[in-house]
């Protein structure tokens, strides 16, 4: 079992809340995830905040996120299965987290939007591929509603090749 999060887990309870989201790294921590990327809402709290509760993490986070031009935390990694099955994995978070999270707390910040995220969704695909993964797994915090098009999950994978799962 790989145990995998596409976003959004550090808001929604008080006790995630209360800690800024320490604690829900704490209980992925406990449950045995591999993987996560982020949602908009692991931004509400601020970047700061983010690079300082990951530092406890024993997953790996992923994402396209971008601080002063360099990408903030790997775009990708895999994971070797007990059965020797190497999969890829590539994290992807909504350029809609720009205007729904507080401007003050993402200075610095970037999310990729459009073609920009079409082409570092492929360039990670194919180093995936170069590195010899089975399988590419996208964790993706991206929208699906006629709001969000042109940066849609579903506008991702029309333009993506070699993406096999899409959670």
């Amino acid at each position: 079992v790989i145990l995998v999060d596409a976003g959004d887990y550090i808001q929604g309870t008080p006790y995630v809340s209360d800690s800024q989201g320490k604690t829900a790294i704490e209980l992925m921590n406990a449950a045995g995830y591999d993987v996560a990327t982020f949602g908009n809402h692991e931004f509400d709290y601020g970047f700061a905040n983010l690079q300082t509760i990951f530092k406890d993490a024993k997953f790996k986070v992923i994402g396209n996120i971008q601080y002063n031009g360099k990408l903030a935390f790997d775009g990708t990694t895999t994971v070797t299965t007990a059965g020797g099955v190497k999969v890829g994995f590539l994290g992807l978070t909504t350029p809609e987290t720009a205007t729904k999270a507080h401007p003050a707390k993402i200075q610095g910040v970037t999310f990729l939007a459009g073609d920009k995220i079409f082409d570092c969704a492929q360039d990670q695909v194919d180093a995936l591929e170069a590195e010899g993964c089975e399988y590419i797994i996208c964790l993706g915090h991206l929208g699906i509603d006629a709001e969000s098009t042109g940066n849609r999950s579903i506008d991702l994978l029309e333009k993506v090749d070699g993406i096999d799962v899409f959670i």
